[in-house]
């Protein structure tokens, strides 16, 4: 899975994890009208998609830093 993260422009990866951590609590809250969530179920599907943003996040501040260094 990280080989696919990985492959991923870091534009492009920073751009979704920001979306996502933007974004997510709207969508739960949207979402919560539609299907009956309790408190828990929103706090578990709120800490996977975080932990999803902040792992895309990471993995494009890995290959920034990896190319600034690779220019020195």
């Amino acid at each position: 899975m990280l080989d696919k993260i990985k492959s991923i422009p870091e534009k492009v990866t920073f751009t979704i994890g920001l979306a996502l951590i933007l974004l997510s609590p709207f969508c739960i809250f949207f979402m919560s009208f539609l299907f009956p969530l309790g408190n828990g179920t929103k706090m578990i599907i709120g800490s996977v998609v975080y932990f999803f943003a902040v792992l895309l996040i990471l993995s494009a501040a890995d290959k920034r830093h990896s190319r600034m260094g690779n220019k020195m």
